[in-house]
């Protein structure tokens, strides 16, 4: 099992950053530009056993991604793991704790790559590569929502 990890500290309220990513389309504006995201199914916000159906295009390949909500502890945590899509397996964990600056987002993703063709585009050093691109993004992002009122 491979493991990326990640904290970072923002300048609003436990409560507010937990309810933002409740929030499917929030968790899509998140993501860069160039993933290509769209929801194809997903509820408002999400509760616990809700599934979320994600598309995306990347090196000029389409996927999808079904995952699931399999623990919520409201304003703290959020686990989401893949029940469909293109890793051997996939979960995300988030916690919500309060810090000095306001919120501490804390993130660990658990996965296996792909296996096959795409696993050789997906290997799992590029998999870290496409994380750490994909939360300097969602830091710029956050950074500027909740520099909003």
């Amino acid at each position: 099992m491979r493991i990326f990890e990640i904290s970072e500290c923002y300048a609003a309220s436990p409560v507010r950053a937990f309810a933002l990513f409740r929030r499917p389309l929030e968790r899509i504006r998140l993501a860069p530009p160039e993933l290509h995201l769209s929801l194809e199914e997903a509820p408002a916000e999400v509760q616990l056993g809700s599934r979320l159906t994600v598309r995306g295009r990347r090196l000029g390949v389409t996927q999808r991604m079904t995952t699931e909500i399999t623990a919520l502890e409201e304003g703290s945590l959020i686990v989401e793991e893949q029940r469909q899509g293109p890793f051997r397996s996939w979960r995300h964990t988030q916690r919500f704790d309060e810090s000095p600056d306001g919120v501490r987002i804390s993130d660990l993703i658990e996965y296996e790559p792909p296996g096959g063709v795409l696993g050789r585009l997906a290997t799992a050093e590029a998999t870290v590569r496409e994380l750490e691109r994909a939360f300097a993004y969602r830091r710029e992002q956050l950074t500027a929502t909740f520099r909003r009122p």
